[in-house]
């Protein structure tokens, strides 16, 4: 079920919605690893004829829009998806962190500590975004406060992912400041572990 593979250090990515996970992520493949996002792996299980006739049987629709609508109003929908989607998530993900020639490689997860993915990675990285510049992300989204709230409802409080996490990055400047708090991160590992 692990993640982590031999001679490689494999890094779980995180944080809230509007954080700059995705940014940061973004930074870290500039920087040399080799990066992979849950969300687009779920994008391409969408596009299976297999996922999609699982879908529209649970829901009447396999529109990724219309699935999330359902799930963020239906605990038990959501759940009953998690538990179909996390399975072949976590495979295409190990397959992949295998086939990578890169020596580090960091996993975007917007759920890794709710999912308990936090256990199954080297090391665990979160970012939490500054709440007096939500409301600026959201709107550069197109997501609404109460879209917002209703989402972030089912995940972890940051103040718990943080006491879970290893690195937090505190994501409260520019995209080029949290750039450069990626790139040192990314040269400590490389000193640390030695690679390149």
């Amino acid at each position: 079920m692990t993640l982590r593979v031999k001679n490689k250090l494999v890094a779980g990515l995180t944080g809230g919605i509007a954080s700059g996970k995705s940014t940061a992520l973004a930074y870290f493949a500039e920087n040399g690893a080799d990066t992979l996002s849950a969300d687009d792996l779920v994008r391409e299980l969408y596009k299976t004829p297999a996922v999609q006739k699982q879908l529209a049987e649970w829901f009447g629709t396999y529109d990724a829009a219309q699935v999330a609508e359902r799930i963020f109003s239906d605990d038990k929908a959501r759940k009953k998806l998690e538990d179909f989607l996390h399975p072949l998530v976590h495979d295409m993900a190990v397959r992949r962190i295998h086939a990578s020639a890169k020596p580090f490689v960091v996993f975007e997860v917007p759920l890794l500590f709710e999912a308990g993915w936090n256990k199954l990675t080297d090391l665990n990285i979160l970012v939490v975004g500054d709440p007096q510049m939500l409301d600026e992300r959201l709107a550069a989204r197109g997501l609404s406060r109460q879209e917002y709230e209703r989402r972030r409802s089912v995940q972890m409080p940051d103040s718990k992912k943080a006491r879970l996490a290893n690195v937090l990055f505190f994501n409260g400047g520019s995209k080029e400041d949290l750039g450069l708090k990626v790139q040192r991160l990314c040269r400590a590992l490389e000193y640390i572990y030695g690679f390149k």
